[in-house]
């Protein structure tokens, strides 16, 4: 795995650690509940902070165990009574010749998933990947509330692979909202001197 490395403001995107220890990932809890309340600029409640606790444990194990994400970010500014946004990255072994390929599947409806999905891809600069694609997708979920995930997908040739960033949320007014600095984060987006 290469590691992906971010320019983005570290009191606003927050790296969360994947790990297998409880006691690695309990000390960032701690510390991701301190800096969120400094970007909200008042104390959590202990509801909140148990609330977030409970969904980043959850987003962690998911993404670690199920999803085999190799890397996650929090967004600070969701509001601390809502879920926090958690972005993951994939990075998957890729011949140019392919890349076309699999970067358009994005554009297809998974087949898999409810009926009544749309699906919105547009290109997608990168200053450091060059051009991608953004995908939007919503749909219906088990009990009628609306859906939305983004995805960006670039090919990087000198690495011969294709980097995913992605995450899914069930508020799309906050997400929405979000757009415009989860793009900015995604630009930002770029390997490791180390990885190169």
């Amino acid at each position: 795995m290469l590691i992906v490395e971010t320019d983005s403001d570290p009191g606003v995107w927050f790296h969360m650690p994947l790990t297998d220890s409880k006691s690695e990932f309990a000390q960032w809890l701690d510390m991701q509940l301190d800096a969120v309340g400094l970007v909200h600029q008042r104390k959590l409640t202990w509801r909140e902070k148990r609330q977030m606790k409970k969904f980043l444990e959850g987003s962690a194990a998911m993404l670690r165990d199920r999803i085999g994400a190799e890397q996650a970010f929090v967004f600070g500014p969701m509001p601390p009574q809502a879920a926090p946004l958690v972005l993951f990255t994939k990075q998957f072994a890729c011949d140019k010749a392919h890349s076309t390929e699999h970067l358009n599947m994005l554009a297809v409806p998974d087949s898999s998933a409810a009926p009544g999905q749309r699906v919105e891809t547009a290109p997608f600069v990168s200053p450091h990947f060059g051009e991608g694609l953004r995908c939007l997708r919503s749909w219906t979920g088990p009990d009628g509330e609306l859906m939305l995930s983004v995805t960006y997908a670039w090919n990087d040739p000198t690495h011969d692979i294709d980097l995913v960033l992605k995450g899914h949320y069930d508020d799309p007014a906050l997400l929405e909202a979000s757009f415009d600095a989860i793009d900015d984060f995604a630009r930002t987006l770029r390997l490791a001197p180390t990885s190169m």
